[in-house]
């Protein structure tokens, strides 16, 4: 797996603060932020491809019917998927991965952390997070997860007692000597690519679910999107509409911007 030294990972149970880690990072530092969950459908398109039965039950389940499955009837395999797309990805910049990879790239030193909270805590941020009911697999995932931290021997980031400020802050030192070493983005243009690649990851993870859910409609979807901005010290996120955010990029809506930021 060396040739995905150019990979950070951030991995943690749900509610840890992976999101808002990698974000801040990768508009600091100029990285480029892949998250696996925009890259739900595509996986699905695959799987459903190659005729796997899980990908089948779940492509042809309602939102409540995934909510209940249990994971044996819907888990397949997107590990090998991901780290295809992290394959093909640039080497230049640093790509900063929401997730924790297999253990044999896990392990390599400084190139991974988990952000894991106590089940207490991580409840409780998901119940703010999710006032009409806690998904059961975000629930899952401390389990899970702290079975992974076991296995693979990954620095662990205990976020309990931590602000969002500090959690980016220990995670900012734990990476510093791959930072500092790694190649930067040497234009505003190249800084803003990286923020458009995330943004459009998520509009078309929106996409997807419609597509792939009985009755999707997203017409009325409003996701939040990083500002295009490119400033480094930039930490404002844009609530847009979905059939706004789909004509970013063109000449008439060029760039996604937070109000009084500027290209």
């Amino acid at each position: 797996m060396d040739e995905l030294r150019n990979v950070l990972w951030i991995g943690g149970a749900a509610g840890a603060g992976k999101t808002t880690v990698a974000r801040h990072l990768a508009r600091r530092y100029g990285l480029r932020r892949y998250n696996p969950d925009t890259q739900t459908w595509n996986h699905l398109a695959q799987a459903l491809a190659n005729g796997n039965p899980a990908a089948q039950r779940f492509a042809h389940m309602t939102p409540v019917e995934r909510a209940a499955a249990t994971p044996s009837e819907i888990h397949y395999d997107r590990g090998p998927m991901v780290i295809d797309d992290l394959r093909s990805l640039p080497t230049n910049p640093l790509t900063l991965a929401e997730l924790i990879p297999p253990e044999q790239v896990a392990t390599s030193i400084g190139q991974a952390v988990f952000l894991m909270p106590s089940q207490e805590v991580q409840r409780s941020r998901l119940e703010r997070r999710h006032p009409q009911g806690v998904p059961p697999r975000y629930l899952r995932s401390w389990q899970e997860t702290t079975e992974k931290v076991a296995q693979t021997g990954t620095h662990v980031i205990v976020v309990d007692d931590l602000t969002a400020e500090d959690t980016i802050a220990e995670v900012e030192r734990f990476f510093a000597s791959r930072l500092a070493q790694a190649p930067t983005p040497q234009s505003i243009d190249e800084r803003r690519g990286l923020l458009r690649y995330a943004n459009h990851a998520l509009v078309n993870q929106c996409l997807g679910w419609s597509r792939y859910t009985p009755g999707g409609d997203v017409s009325r979807t409003v996701l939040e999107f990083d500002c295009e901005c490119a400033a480094p010290t930039c930490t404002a996120l844009v609530k847009l509409p979905l059939t706004d955010a789909l004509r970013a990029g063109t000449s008439t809506h060029p760039s996604i911007l937070a109000a009084g930021h500027s290209v």
